[in-house]
Order: C-alpha cells, then structure tokens, then sequence
C-alpha cells in the first residue's frame, strides 16, 4: 500500500516533490516564477517541456536510433545483445569482458572485465532489481518513466587489465550551442570532475578543477567532439551530450537532460548562476533554433 501511495504521489505530483528535493538539498525555496540559477531553470524545464523526444533520447538503446539517423553510427559503441528480460540473459553468448546496461535509469550499469571472474548471481539479481525498478518515481524526472526497461549489453572501452576505463567529456549544450566542458577523470576509486570552457580555459566551477585541471591536456580533437555536441544537441534547449574519448577515437555515451536529478550542489562560488544565465527560458525553443545560424558560436565564459 505504501509503495502504491508512495508512486502515485510521484507521478501525479511533481512539482510538489520537485520543491521538495530541491528544498532537501539547498535549504531554500525552488523559484518556479524566476529561476536563475542552473539547477532552477533545469527543474524548469523538467516540469514545462514536452519530453517526448527526451524519452527516447534518455533511453540507452532506442537513443542510438536517434545517433544513426543524424548520420553518426560511426560513434556508437559495439551492441552485443539487447535483452527484453533478465531471464534471457545467457552468459555463454557473450565477450569476455563487457559492459551490462539497463536503459531506464541511471547507474544501472556492470562492468565485466573478465566473465569467468563474474558473480553471476549477484549480477543477476541486482539487474533484477533494477529492471522493478521506476527511475522516473525516484527524483520526479518523469521522462525515464516513460522508456521501457530493457538490458543491453556493449563493449567494454577501457583496459580490461587494469579496469580503467576512458576519459568521459560532457558536454552541456544551451540552445544547441556547446558552452561548457565537464571531463570526467578516475583517480584510484573517485572520479573527479574538471570544468573548461571551449577554448580549454579553467572555469572554476568545482575544487577539483583547481587542484586537477593541469593533469587534464586539450584532447587532439576537442573541435570534433563540439561539432558532434552541437550536431546532437539542436533539437534542444538544453542537454548535456556524453562522449568517450579512447585510443584517439570519440565514441558515444548518453544524452543527460536533469543531470543531478536538477540538484548538482557540488558547484563552488557562483557556477550555478554562471551556468543558469547560459539559458534563456524567455526563448522558445524553435524559435531560438529558427534564428540560431551554424556560424554560432560559445559564449565566452571566465
């Protein structure tokens, strides 16, 4: 009864449970009325726009169709099986290393680097969980509610030897313009994350990129990888586009529209203000990409 309850509040409520979160997380009220900041405009968004077409773009297997048809299959990671059930799944029909992946959610993720060393039990029952498991209910991100949960199964990028896996650069694209830069980097067990703007400048939005960003080198191309994000982010107002870059080949992650469930609070100084003021919600989507040219360009962040 109480999950029922618990589901129906979710869905029938989500600005409620938005305000909620949001007040959790900040101490302070979500402005709906006037957002300012990032995370405010986000939720925003989250709560006003169609998100038909972030469904299916959030949806780690039918957004590959959207990839093919703007004419980038050359990004895609290898797919190795697509499983509609956790009992089809047939470990003997598959590469030795690889990694599982349920489409509905976030975090839904197992790396396999050598499956004769796989729990399998374990791995079984956490997708099954998992594939029970409303992304969408969880921070009122409604759009993941709307992907049927599946299992697909894709090459492992990294080194199997070692576990690490490549460098992830995500891209967050305003208005279908690539602004800023976020490198996602392993050291031992905690990925730190580094911000830059896109002409590779430091922007001191977490401590780590203080402390990091020398260790980061401007990848050899960082110019593709932009022309890719702002290729896949026209369609809309915002989104943030997950590339893998490895053995000097770029290759596809995801497409982020709530990153942080719209409650990233590791921002220092005024990075979610600076973030917030690179999207104008006064705008409305095909109108700002009806007059936004190809020639567009980043605006200068400091």
């Amino acid at each position: 009864m109480k999950r029922t309850l618990k589901k129906l509040l979710y869905k029938k409520h989500p600005v409620f449970l938005s305000k909620y979160f949001f007040y959790k997380t900040f101490k302070r009220k979500l402005n709906l009325k006037n957002p300012s900041t990032f995370n405010e405009k986000l939720m925003w968004l989250k709560l006003n726009e169609d998100d038909s077409i972030k469904a299916k773009c959030a949806d780690k297997y039918l957004v590959r169709d959207y990839i093919n048809q703007l004419g980038y299959s050359d990004l895609l990671v290898k797919l190795y099986k697509v499983y509609d059930t956790v009992e089809e799944i047939d470990f003997e029909e598959l590469p030795s290393s690889f990694v599982m992946k349920c489409t509905h959610g976030c975090g839904f993720n197992i790396i396999c680097l050598d499956k004769d060393k796989l729990d399998k039990e374990d791995t079984i029952q956490k997708l099954k969980e998992w594939m029970k498991t409303d992304y969408g209910n969880k921070m009122a991100e409604l759009h993941y509610s709307k992907i049927k949960p599946r299992i697909i199964v894709e090459r492992f990028l990294g080194d199997t030897v070692n576990g690490k896996v490549p460098s992830d650069y995500m891209i967050h694209c305003f208005h279908g313009v690539p602004q800023v830069i976020e490198v996602g980097e392993n050291y031992g067990n905690n990925k730190k994350y580094i911000t830059f703007n896109c002409s590779w400048d430091v922007l001191d939005f977490y401590k780590n990129s203080i402390e990091k960003s020398e260790e980061i080198k401007r990848p050899k191309r960082i110019e593709e990888m932009l022309e890719i994000s702002r290729a896949l982010s026209k369609e809309f107002t915002y989104v943030r586009v997950d590339l893998y870059f490895s053995d000097n080949e770029i290759y596809f992650g995801e497409l982020t529209f709530t990153p942080g469930a719209c409650l990233e609070n590791d921002f220092i100084n005024d990075a979610d203000y600076q973030m917030g003021q690179l999207l104008d919600l006064k705008i409305l989507k095909k109108e700002s990409l009806s007059k936004m040219s190809m020639s567009a360009r980043p605006v200068k962040i400091k």
